[in-house]
């Protein structure tokens, strides 16, 4: 099957489930676009053989700490 082709599908079952409504169909179209190209590119890269591939989430949480708090950043409370 085509890439246009399996566009088109995606499009039509994009439409079917927004319950069919008219005038939307470049909107359809795009939104189909997106998916096969995102999907495509999942497919070509595979995980690595006995590791689980990590989110998106996953990694951006592993690469910065977590923010701080105002009253981290201000210090230990003063008593008065």
């Amino acid at each position: 099957m085509s890439r246009e082709q399996i566009v088109r599908d995606t499009a039509y079952a994009i439409w079917e489930a927004e319950g069919k409504p008219e005038g939307r169909d470049l909107a359809h179209w795009q939104q189909a676009e997106a998916r096969v190209a995102a999907s495509a590119a999942a497919k070509a890269k595979p995980a690595a053989k006995g590791k689980a591939p990590v989110s998106v989430a996953k990694a951006s949480a592993k690469a910065a700490p977590p923010a701080k708090t105002a009253a981290a950043k201000a210090g230990p409370a003063r008593k008065g």
